[in-house]
C-alpha cells in the first residue's frame, strides 16, 4: 500500500508540469533581422489543440489576434469572414470582421488584425484584466473563455511592442 502511494505522488508530480503552461498567458520575445522590429508572441493553451495567440511586431501598426478553436480545417470555411468578439472582465471591447484559415497540423483558425485605436482599446484593457479574457471567433459553437493569470506581464509587453511602432513615433 505504501509502494502505491508512493508511485502515485511520483506519477502526480511528473504529470504536473507538463499541464504549467494551461491556463495562464505566456509571453515570447525576439529580435527579427530581417524588419528590424521585435516580435511578441502572447499565448494561451486551452488544450493541446487549442488557444488564442495575439501577435505583435514593432516594425508594423497593431496586432493580430488569432483564435485557435482545436478542429480541422477544411473547404467549409475557406473564404468565410467570422464575426469577432472581444471582452475583458465582462466588457465587449471589439466587434470586427476577421478571416480564417490554418496553421500548424491543418488546425482552423479565425484572425483579426487590429487597427490602431482598436489595438489600444484591447491591449490597455488586456494589461488590466482581473479576471476573464473572452473572445468569440465567429467558427466555433462556444467563445474562447480564458482567466486572466499573466496577463499584467504579458500586456507589458505588449504595451512595449505597441511603443516601438510607427503609429506612436508619429
Amino acid at each position: 500500500m505504501k509502494s502505491q502511494l508512493m508511485v502515485s505522488v511520483a506519477l502526480a508530480a511528473s504529470v504536473v508540469p507538463a499541464w504549467a503552461g494551461f491556463g495562464s498567458w505566456s509571453v515570447e520575445i525576439e529580435d527579427d533581422p530581417f524588419s528590424g522590429g521585435r516580435q511578441v508572441a502572447v499565448s494561451i493553451s486551452t488544450s493541446i489543440r487549442s488557444g488564442v495567440l495575439i501577435l505583435c511586431d514593432s516594425s508594423k501598426d497593431g496586432v493580430v489576434v488569432r483564435a485557435i478553436p482545436g478542429f480541422a480545417f477544411n473547404g467549409d470555411i475557406s473564404g468565410f469572414v467570422p464575426s469577432i468578439e472581444i471582452a475583458i472582465d465582462g466588457k465587449r471591447l471589439i466587434s470586427t470582421e476577421g478571416e480564417t484559415g490554418s496553421v500548424g497540423d491543418n488546425l482552423a483558425i479565425s484572425q483579426v488584425s487590429l487597427s490602431v485605436d482598436d489595438t489600444k482599446i484591447f491591449v490597455d484593457a488586456f494589461a488590466k484584466a482581473k479576471k476573464q479574457v473572452a473572445i468569440k471567433d465567429g467558427i466555433s459553437d462556444r467563445p474562447h473563455l480564458m482567466a486572466a493569470n499573466g496577463t499584467t506581464k504579458a500586456g507589458t509587453a505588449l504595451r512595449d511592442c505597441l511603443a516601438r511602432q510607427p503609429s506612436s513615433k508619429g
